[in-house]
């Protein structure tokens, strides 16, 4: 019994030990210390992405049930033959359908909240004027407030509440446009009014602290990037990261004599694509050229996100000379790039400031460095400007 235990042990120990021969250890440090795992990233993303398209969904929602309502209203008009008011219902529902469409089409999603929180206010202004059917159009004071908030937040949504209040205030006290006071009983204006204030306090309460909720979740997502160092949008390294990397770089410098090279690199294009098509087409172009960037460099280098719209490279054991033939090699392969925009097609040059660390106090070190990029911004081309 003892020689067939022995023999099986002997067999397991061979297997173990051929399967590490055959299979060596691999250190997991083929990633960037900064990676985030790939899932975590796409979630995060996806949930600050989705937060403008989810508002737009939610505008359709409401969008389809006013126009619906405004239909029936407009054919119940039709019944009682009040042409001229029909019509302005019918107005009212084609113009938010159709601006809708087009928003969608566009991709312009914020413009939705603003688009159904001015036309319910211009109806509501409407209705107040004519009196609606037998005096009853000031009835729909009562739900804007929630549909203000709940669309813009308590502070845009807010404003559109004060602003049809002044507004409705001035048309009823002056009699404004040749408002007839008489439309209304004074009784009946002061429960209105009374119960639009108390609908706009509680909504945009309700709102605020919803408003902290949102706010503490951006806190939260913060805090993970400096956790894990890394720049959600573009996955290089964050600005607190390659902080901490440049100062150990810096120190090993100072007592080794190890010399290296930092370059921060900007594209002229982000921000005009950024402004025409939106901040999602200008996060594609800055990924785009955060992939350039990387494709380029060798892997000891270390590229980062220093502000919202300039790259920093670390190259460490690396003179300023041969930091210099990459960063042409950067320069030459942004230019040559297509960036592809929707069914557009954009181009960009880079602008390079660079710089090799000297004896220098290192945060002298890098405000020479942003100058030297600044220098680099005003060339009307590809432009690598060094001391």
């Amino acid at each position: 019994m003892a020689k067939v235990l022995s023999r099986n042990w002997n067999a397991l120990f061979f297997e173990l030990t051929t399967s590490m021969i055959n299979k060596p250890f691999k250190f997991n440090s083929d990633e960037p210390l900064w990676s985030v795992p790939e899932g975590v990233s796409a979630r995060l993303q996806s949930r600050i992405k989705n937060t403008e398209y989810a508002a737009f969904v939610f505008c359709g929602i409401y969008c389809a049930v006013a126009v619906i309502f405004l239909i029936l209203f407009g054919f119940a008009a039709l019944v009682r033959e009040e042409g001229v008011y029909a019509k302005v219902i019918f107005g009212f529902a084609f113009t938010t359908a159709f601006f809708y469409c087009a928003i969608w089409i566009s991709r312009r999603y914020f413009l939705a909240q603003h688009l159904i929180a001015a036309l319910m206010g211009t109806l509501c202004i409407y209705l107040f004027y004519t009196g609606g059917t037998e005096g009853s159009g000031p009835v729909f004071y009562m739900v804007y407030p929630l549909v203000a908030v709940f669309l813009q937040g308590f502070a845009i949504g807010g404003a559109y509440i004060l602003a049809l209040a002044v507004l409705t205030v001035f048309i009823y006290g002056a009699s404004a446009f040749g408002f007839n006071r008489e439309l209304y009983e004074f009784v009946f204006i002061s429960r209105v009014a009374t119960v639009y204030v108390i609908t706009a306090f509680l909504a945009t309460f309700y709102s605020y602290y919803k408003y902290l909720s949102e706010r503490e979740l951006l806190f939260i997502y913060e805090d993970l990037e400096q956790l894990t160092f890394a720049d959600q949008t573009t996955g290089l390294a964050n600005r607190n990261l390659i902080e901490k990397l440049l100062n150990t770089e810096y120190k090993r410098y100072k007592r080794y004599g190890f010399k290296f090279s930092m370059m921060l690199i900007s594209i002229n294009s982000y921000a005009r694509v950024n402004n025409q098509y939106g901040q999602e087409a200008g996060e594609l172009m800055f990924k785009d050229v955060a992939t350039i960037i990387q494709e380029e460099l060798r892997e000891p280098d270390i590229p980062a996100l220093w502000d919202r719209e300039v790259f920093l490279i670390l190259l460490p054991y690396t003179a300023k000379e041969r930091a210099r033939l990459v960063a042409e090699r950067i320069c030459n392969k942004i230019s040559e790039h297509v960036f592809f925009i929707g069914s557009n097609t954009e181009e960009a040059i880079a602008s390079v400031g660079l710089t090799e660390v000297s004896e220098e106090d290192f945060s002298s070190i890098i405000q020479k460095l942003e100058l030297l990029h600044y220098e680099a911004t005003k060339q009307p081309n590809n432009s690598i400007v060094s001391d």
